[in-house]
């Protein structure tokens, strides 16, 4: 931490407050506010709560003031930098970049002061209780493993956020269920954002002796087999990693978040998309090309998984090439 981030520290003795909220030593700061609260009665979409969703554009070097965190919490930087802390250590953020924060610690932010930043905000948690829930199990595992908080955006992740914001301000018919259809958005971009970022960790380019893990060698074996009938059959790791499956099925998840089978089912489904959309390749082939037992059993994978059979993203892609769907 250089010098310029130690003065921005935070004091960690400060009064605690809630998920997000501001000090009124702060609201000096502030330009412009776009606060929705809702702590004691969330609003509930499904398997999600919806504890705060906001837009907050502050002066050069307003401070949050640190806060225990009980939900989490996703910050998109719109402009402007300035330096976010969780658990005492400090991260530097940047228009562009995506915040996580998670239950349990404590969180603290501030603003450049030659830079000041404007970011889009959301808390949430997860019911557990409801059925929904099972969709977002992987979600919320591969959140609570996160350990650098903060990542580039890459999937427009300000746009659902603009979209709660609009539909808030002018409220119609409606509303309601595409502000669920945005907070699932973003909740699901933080992810895929998050899960790149995590990707790129253990590429094999990064795997040194020092550094050695399993988990790239995992992927490595996986991403090198997509395509071979082999890598239907997983427990082969055991034999090319040199460990059992179960520990390196338990390492997996314990890193990740998700199972071994999660991942080569994901990667597989996208190498199934990108040859969907190669009009040379029939779904017959790309089902025995993939390793799946018959076509039926694709396409009722995929299905599951994208909401339409092969077929008809096959024709869905077709009719975007002729140019018969904008």
């Amino acid at each position: 931490m250089n010098n310029d981030q130690q003065s921005l520290k935070p004091k960690l003795n400060a009064p605690l407050k809630q998920s997000g909220d501001i000090s009124e030593q702060a609201r000096s700061g502030i330009k412009f506010h776009f606060d929705n609260k809702y702590y004691h009665t969330p609003r509930i979409y499904d398997a999600i709560l919806l504890y705060q969703v906001g837009d907050l554009s502050v002066d050069s070097g307003f401070s949050i003031g640190n806060h225990d965190q009980f939900c989490y919490e996703i910050s998109y930087i719109a402009s402007g930098s300035g330096y976010y802390w969780s658990n005492d250590r400090c991260y530097p953020v940047k228009a562009g970049d995506i915040y996580l924060s998670l239950p349990g610690e404590q969180h603290d932010g501030q603003a450049d002061r030659d830079d000041p930043f404007r970011y889009y905000y959301i808390g949430f948690g997860f019911d557990e209780s409801q059925s929904e829930y099972g969709s977002l199990v992987h979600i919320q595992r591969m959140f609570d493993q996160v350990k650098m908080p903060v990542t580039a955006d890459k999937f427009g992740i300000y746009s659902p956020f603009l979209g709660i914001f609009n539909e808030m301000i002018n409220l119609k018919a409606y509303s309601d269920l595409l502000i669920k259809t945005y907070i699932v958005q973003i909740i699901t971009f933080a992810y895929r954002n998050f899960f790149d970022s995590w990707e790129r960790q253990y590429t094999r380019e990064n795997g040194t002796d020092k550094n050695y893990s399993p988990i790239y060698e995992i992927i490595h074996y996986i991403d090198s087999n997509l395509e071979s009938e082999t890598i239907i059959q997983l427990i082969q790791l055991e034999e090319e990693l040199g460990y059992s499956y179960s520990h390196l099925s338990r390492l997996f998840s314990q890193t990740t978040g998700s199972t071994i089978k999660q991942y080569f089912n994901r990667k597989r489904f996208e190498k199934a998309v990108q040859l969907l959309k190669d009009s040379t390749c029939s779904i017959t082939h790309i089902s025995e090309k993939l390793g799946y037992q018959s076509i039926h059993t694709f396409s009722k994978a995929f299905r599951k998984s994208y909401g339409l059979s092969p077929t008809e993203y096959q024709q869905m892609i077709g009719n975007i090439k002729k140019g018969t769907i904008d």
